[in-house]
Order: C-alpha cells, then structure tokens, then sequence
C-alpha cells in the first residue's frame, strides 16, 4: 500500500473513532514539543559554542598587539641601556677631570645621566607589566581552546541525538497508525513512548544540561581569578576539566543507550558485535560473537527491537548469571534470522521467577536478592513484549546450575510479501 493510501485509510479510522484521533494528535504534539526543547537546548549550545570562539579570536588578536608592544619596549630598554652606558662613561671622564670642565658642563652630565635612568626604570616597569599581561592572556588562550574543543565536541554529539530523535519520532508515528486498531498494543506503545520520553529528558536535564551550567558559572569565577589568585584559578581549571568529561561522558551514554551509531552505519551484526565489546570494556562480559549467513536490513524499528532484546539479555546475565563468559550467534537465512544469547552461569527456574518455593525461602531472600529476581523478571516480560511487537518468537530456556539461553527468530517479511 502507498503511503498516501495508508494516510487516508488512518484518517477514515480517526473519523470512525475520535478518542483513538485525539490521542494520536496528542502523542503527535508531545512527541513535536520534546523534538523542538532539545532543539531549543542545542541553539543554545551552540550559540555558547560561537561566542567562546569569538573570544578565542579576539584573545588571539589582543596578544598579538600585546606582544607587539612587549617587543617596541624591549627595544626601548635596550636603547636606553646602551644610552646610560655612554652617559656613566662620560660621567667618569668628567669625574677624573674635574679642573679640565666648567661647572655648567658638569652638572649638565649628571643630569643627562639622572634623566635616561629615570626612563630607564619607567620602560622597564613597563616591561615587566605587559609580560605579566602576556603571561596571563597566553594562559586564557590555552583555556579558551580546551573548552572550545569540548564545546564543539558535545555540540555535535547534541546534535546527533536531535537527528536520532527526529528520525525516531517518524518511526514511532508509523507504528502507532500501523497498530491503532489493536487499543491494547496501541496502549502499550503509548505508554512506553511517553517513558521513553520522560527518561531522555530526565538524563539530559539532570546530566548535560547541568554540567553545562555549572561549566559556564565556573568560566565566570576562573575569569575573576585570574586576576587575583593564580594558584587557585589553575584548580578551578582543573575542576572544570572534569565536569566538562563528566558533560561528555553523559552525552555519549545516553546516545548508546537510545542507539549506537553502529545501527545506522554498519548494520545490526556490528552493533551487537560492538554493545558485547562495551560490555568487556566495562569489565562485565567476556562475550564471543559470531555471525552466519549473509547479512541483509530488516526494517528499522524491527533491528532497533532485536538490539534490545540482546541489550537485556546480556543484561541479564552481567547482574543475575554469576559468570561473565556469554556467547552470541546471529544466523541470517532467506526466511529469517536466528539469534541465540547463551551463558553457562547458574540458571533459574523459570516457573519460580514470581515468587519464592515457600515461606522459608522468601525468608532466606534479602532485599538485594527479592531485588534481582524482580529485575530478572520484568527483564524477561520486557524482551517478550519487544518480540510480540514485531512479530518475533522467542524462548527463554534455563535450568538451575545449567545457564540460560535466550532463541529469538524474525521471520523476513520481504520475502513473505514477495
């Protein structure tokens, strides 16, 4: 079906059910506003960004005319310097002949000297106080390109989550019309999108947003103390350092978290192959990976569901299996594609994931296990709601002391179409 059947077919349901229309609209305009703040974030950004390069240009051109003047008074010095040698030389000549000179002749060569040592000691306290101001400028030129480089490193990354998040938001509208006749599932997009949403903008307003703030309140205080303590200023820097990497470590986190760039890029295979070597870098997982088949794109959304489902899985075994030796195997064939997420850890009972054997045991639980089992299991709901949504089948297979294995299979709708 065309896309503008497709519209009009959904425009005829939304006149057939207004309620169903008007929360469609809603979801539209929430999903339009959350697009529209961060973009508002990033102008910001940016605009902060272009006004440190500004500063970083006229920074650059002030010590220019800065170190101009520094060298026309050194020049100064050194003339005045050669000027004194000759005028003590005269001055010791006319000392040691005295009776040879007039009176007038040698007060006017002690005065002669008096006057080039009064300049003398004028251009080198010049000197000595456009050097210090050099000093200082050179000082906030490295500062300034340090945090320029930082700035327009998480403008950009900024900037790549606004485009993920806009490339998204047409996604999900898509499978809202795709499934607004079934009010359950319907239900559940909504809702999970609207958590989706509340979550992103938790992170960025209480991870880069504020780091962001707190960077430029810092600028402000290290300006002043530059000029008052130096020692202090330098620590401040420091401390400012770390709060713009701590800015930028968010960013990336909450980037892979929605989707790495791999997805886009390279395809789903590298995405899962990189999501098992982040897991070991982190010292989580010892994962091996391994792919079958020719690699061929499945729809967007139904890739982005396929990554969660082994994001949870590895998940899964990082928290609750006792081992960090975990192996992946995607298996692509004409009809579908195959993936097994297996461990060799300590299993569980799937039928006692809810609730302990007995009393005794529920005794015998502390908090931090009651915690984990609730982890376990909701973990375990979520990867079977992803399958459902589009159209997967997945078992999760385990036994106590035998590991776990997570099987999943996506059928290829393309080649059922054809």
């Amino acid at each position: 079906m065309r896309k503008t059947e497709k519209w009009r077919m959904s425009s005829a349901t939304a006149d057939e059910t207004p309620a169903e229309g008007a929360e469609e609209g809603h979801l539209r305009r929430l999903l339009t506003n959350t697009i529209n703040t961060i973009e508002d974030n990033k102008t910001q950004i940016f605009d902060i960004y272009e006004n440190m390069r500004t500063e970083v240009e006229e920074t650059r051109r002030r010590l220019a005319e800065l170190k101009e003047r520094v060298g026309e008074t050194i020049d100064r010095v050194d003339g005045l310097s050669e000027d004194e040698r000759r005028a003590r030389l005269r001055l010791a000549e006319v000392s040691e002949k005295f009776t040879e000179y007039t009176e007038d002749e040698i007060r006017k060569t002690y005065e002669a000297v008096s006057i080039i040592q009064i300049n003398l000691a004028i251009e080198r306290e010049k000197e000595q106080s456009l050097r210090v101001e050099r000093d200082k400028l050179e000082i906030r030129l490295r500062y300034l390109l340090k945090v320029v480089a930082r700035a327009e490193h998480m403008a950009l990354s900024i900037g790549s989550v606004v485009s993920y998040l806009s490339t998204q938001v047409s996604g999900v509208l898509w499978k809202i019309e795709a499934v607004q006749k079934d009010k359950f599932v319907g239900a559940r997009i909504i809702k999970a999108t609207e958590e989706e949403r509340y979550r992103i903008s938790r992170e960025i307003h209480d991870g880069p947003a504020q780091d962001l703030a707190n960077s430029l309140f810092t600028t402000t205080i290290v300006e002043r103390l530059m000029d008052q303590d130096m020692a202090e200023a330098k620590k401040t820097l420091e401390e400012l350092r770390g709060e713009i990497r701590k800015c930028l470590t968010s960013v990336r986190q909450i980037i892979f978290d929605m989707r790495p760039m791999a997805l886009d890029d390279l395809g789903l295979p590298q995405a899962v192959e990189q999501l098992i070597a982040l897991f070991g870098e982190r010292g989580k997982l010892h994962g091996t990976f391994s792919l079958e088949g020719d690699y061929y794109a499945l729809p967007k959304h139904v890739e982005i569901a396929v990554f969660r489902i082994v994001q949870e899985a590895l998940n899964n075994v990082a928290q609750h299996a006792r081992t960090d030796k975990v192996r992946v195997r995607m298996h692509y064939t004409s009809q579908a594609l195959t993936l097994l997420i297996a461990d060799e850890g300590v299993g569980f009972a799937p039928d006692q994931i809810d609730e302990p054997e007995d009393e005794a045991e529920s005794d015998s639980l502390d908090m931090e296990a009651q915690r984990k089992r609730r982890g376990r299991h909701f973990g375990m709901i979520g990867m079977e709601e992803r399958a459902k949504l589009i159209g997967a089948e997945i078992q999760i297979l385990s036994e106590p002391g035998k590991g776990t294995k997570v099987h999943l299979r996506v059928r290829n709708r393309m080649v059922e179409d054809a």
